[in-house]
């Protein structure tokens, strides 16, 4: 069923929320992934329309965004591997879009996994979705530049955070503190960041959080002048990372929250087997739920079968199946989005 989400626009909205269930407090995936689709979809509109409307000189539609931004934060509340599925599922080829989407939607999980409020979660959501719209305003020969940029360029590109926050303040009843959050998500703990240097606990929390998100993110997707790298690869990264750019205490959260092999990614088994991980395991992270791709030789299964590694099912040679390790995206040219079952 999750298949049939790639590269198609739901835009029929179903008239009822899912509802959760009572022994584990969450919605059905199945039913939260047909009422999200076309949300997210109407958030790539979204975007896109914000785009047409600064090349216009136009308004922006904030409020639209704002609204979106919380139907999604409802569905982070009801079930959060529904969301983060989609964000892989809805990818396209715009990277300034995916990524966009990508920060939201982890960024409110954090959020949500932390414990802060409601409302915070929503302008967690909304910062994610907003704080690189400046970018528009920077020259693109730089952006998709392939190589390493000099140090004329980068200060072009570091503009992009005051390109945004003029855009935003434009309009006076914006929310004063999803534009902190979007003014500091590149500074960092040891004070290296910008556009201001803070250092420690002057960086707003909300927006350290956001950074976090937004290098992780960024890592794991194809970039013009970057490949992407697995999941597990990018929480080694921000775990070198720890008490220099990022916090301890809050890449250890993190790490917690999305888990090394989050949903959509790739993995090898100690059985030689290649599998996608399609659902979390909430009391252990390291024994997933995962979906048997390719044979120990690495050829295509034409019967895939779930494993739950939590019940400790054996392989052939009578061990239990455990992850070896994370792979990157298209490993062995799969693409895991193709090949996504409910």
């Amino acid at each position: 069923m999750a298949r049939s989400f790639k590269g198609k626009i739901h835009t029929r909205r179903l008239p009822h929320v899912p509802r959760v269930r009572v022994e584990d407090g969450r919605s059905r995936l199945e039913s939260e992934l047909l009422y999200l689709a076309p949300i997210v979809d109407d958030v790539y509109r979204a975007l896109r329309e914000t785009r047409v409307a600064i090349d216009n000189d136009s308004p922006l539609d904030v409020e639209r965004l704002d609204g979106l931004v919380g139907e999604m934060a409802s569905g982070v509340e009801r079930n959060p591997d529904a969301l983060m599925w989609l964000s892989r599922l809805k990818r396209t080829d715009q990277y300034t879009y995916d990524h966009a989407v990508n920060v939201s939607v982890h960024a409110m999980v954090f959020a949500r996994f932390v414990g802060l409020s409601a409302r915070q979660v929503r302008q967690l959501g909304l910062a994610g979705l907003l704080q690189d719209i400046g970018k528009i305003q920077i020259d693109y020969a730089i952006l998709s530049k392939a190589g390493p940029l000099d140090e004329h360029e980068f200060e072009h590109v570091k503009a992009h955070v005051r390109n945004t926050l003029k855009l935003l303040k434009a309009r006076e009843d914006f929310d004063s503190e999803v534009l902190g959050i979007i003014a500091a998500h590149h500074e960092r703990y040891d004070g290296t960041g910008y556009p201001r240097g803070l250092e420690g606990l002057l960086i707003p929390l909300p927006a350290e959080m956001s950074g976090i998100v937004d290098t992780y993110c960024a890592m794991t997707r194809e970039r013009v002048y970057r490949g992407a790298v697995s999941s597990q690869k990018a929480m080694e990264t921000l775990n070198q990372l720890r008490n220099t750019q990022f916090r301890d205490t809050l890449v250890d959260q993190f790490l917690q929250c999305i888990g090394l092999y989050p949903i959509g990614t790739l993995v090898e088994l100690n059985s030689g087997e290649v599998g996608v991980v399609i659902q979390q395991n909430q009391v252990r992270r390291l024994q997933p739920r995962v979906l048997v791709l390719l044979g120990p030789d690495k050829t295509l299964e034409r019967f895939p079968r779930t494993l739950d590694l939590l019940m400790r099912p054996e392989t052939p040679a009578g061990e239990p199946y455990r992850i070896v390790q994370a792979l990157p995206p298209n490993a062995y040219g799969i693409d895991p989005d193709d090949l996504y079952l409910a």
